[in-house]
């Protein structure tokens, strides 16, 4: 994932605060802009988004992923085990260039494992197994220029577990969770 650095000249207000004031701002950059939605659709884990936070310093609010741009580039699923954090799959935009990959809305929906239509497979998907796991989608809210982009990463844990012969998604308990990466 990208860092994001949002960063504002603050206007100056008046000549004894002006250099202070005058100095930039920057947010401290969030582990991710927005929730990525699991869902299990059969055998399938699939994900979606469908709100991000604006990177506003002053009220950082919820943005509709259908009423604006936001442009996928990248997806990763992690798993953590008794030696932490280790990838799983990952998919890109061969690209890798800013305003390109997947036009995301509420309605775009990936499942694990399958590589996404203009995307290459950057691991291949390996086998599933009851556990604790992180997907995160790196994108971009692209502004007019397209140089004004913003980051718009989504990212959410999800836990497996075997019920009668197959995995299921279930809620994940907090009590001894690892770190996030």
């Amino acid at each position: 994932m990208r860092a994001s650095a949002n960063c504002v000249r603050a206007p100056s207000a008046g000549l004894a605060i002006a250099a202070v004031l005058a100095l930039p701002a920057c947010a401290a950059s969030r582990a991710n802009d927005g929730e990525a939605i699991v869902e299990q659709d059969g055998a399938s884990v699939c994900f979606r988004v469908a709100t991000f936070k604006t990177p506003s310093l002053i009220a950082p609010a919820a943005q509709d992923v259908d009423r604006e741009r936001v442009v996928a580039s990248a997806i990763r699923v992690g798993r953590y085990d008794a030696s932490g954090y280790v990838a799983v799959w990952g998919a890109a935009d061969p690209a890798d260039q800013l305003g390109r990959g997947i036009r995301l809305d509420r309605k775009v929906r990936w499942c694990y494992g399958k590589t996404p239509a203009g995307f290459s497979a950057t691991l291949a998907a390996q086998p599933l197994s009851a556990g604790r796991y992180r997907v995160e989608i790196e994108a971009a809210h692209i502004a007019e220029p397209i140089e004004h982009s913003e980051s718009a990463d989504f990212a959410s844990e999800f836990c497996l577990a075997g019920r009668a012969g197959e995995l299921r998604l279930i809620p994940c308990a907090t009590a001894g969770k690892p770190a996030s990466p």
